[in-house]
């Protein structure tokens, strides 16, 4: 078992930029807990990487640690001018891929496994990991959740979450119909406020690439003068009925159904 130590010398810790976010909430209910057990921070240490093997020499343990785990530790244990107790991992087991394994308190939101997975096909540039520079630059380009996004890039959430998380994500559709699929629910943000929600969002994507009749145009022209009767509703499916109904106001033998 790794020895565990104890300094005060904060400046000897450095935070990586492919671990999570720090959760405000969970180092503030840290601190308290904290108070409870009388500052007894040395039975939740740290766990650090050398952050050079340059420092792998004789005064090793005065070089630079990267925290891999303890970061909200790390943080409360500074602004009580408290000892940070610490293991040293030297091993190459222990990688990036499985920080949010680790780290059990607070959980990982699919936020900090994004972040997490672009800096590490930056890092490694090796092609592993593109996937989620691309899904990235979908999400910032749409504005939608992580839910609609994944479902848009892969054509369904079934399974889907966990590869996320697990560095096994692949975009199946291809970029062209996912940027298609962006502009014509985009189109929509002039005429209904709620349009980026996650019941809307997949409403249209399933109308768009399921219903083969439909028409963009078409219901574009209805929004211009129907979109007061497009309202916010309570799931997809009540969504997909509705935009039917409005599609085909007024049709004349030409009645196209969604469902």
């Amino acid at each position: 078992m790794a020895r565990i130590r104890k300094t005060k010398d904060y400046d000897k810790f450095v935070f990586v930029d492919f671990n999570r976010s720090i959760n405000r909430s969970l180092q503030s209910n840290l601190s308290k807990s904290v108070e409870v057990l009388e500052a007894r921070l040395d039975l939740f240490p740290l766990v650090v990487k050398p952050l050079n093997k340059k420092y792998a020499d004789a005064s090793y343990p005065d070089g630079k640690h990267e925290i891999w785990d303890g970061q909200h530790r790390f943080i409360v244990a500074k602004q009580k001018d408290a000892f940070i107790h610490y293991m040293i991992d030297e091993g190459d087991t222990l990688k990036a891929e499985h920080l949010a394994y680790i780290q059990t308190s607070g959980g990982w939101k699919l936020d900090d496994h994004l972040n997490k997975y672009c800096v590490l096909a930056n890092r490694l540039g090796n092609g592993k990991y593109q996937d989620y520079k691309i899904y990235d630059g979908f999400k910032r380009r749409s504005g939608w959740s992580h839910n609609n996004v994944i479902a848009l890039l892969v054509g369904n959430t079934k399974g889907a979450v966990a590869s996320f998380k697990d560095g096994h994500f692949t975009i199946e559709r291809s970029i062209a119909e996912a940027n298609d699929i962006i502009d014509k629910i985009g189109e929509f943000g002039s005429y209904f406020k709620h349009y980026k929600s996650r019941s809307f969002v997949t409403a249209m994507i399933k109308i768009i690439t399921k219903v083969d009749e439909y028409d963009h145009k078409r219901m574009m022209t209805k929004m211009d003068y129907l979109s007061e009767k497009l309202v916010k509703c309570p799931d997809a499916t009540t969504y997909v009925m509705l935009l039917e109904k409005l599609y085909n106001f007024k049709a004349t033998g030409n009645y196209v159904r969604f469902i």
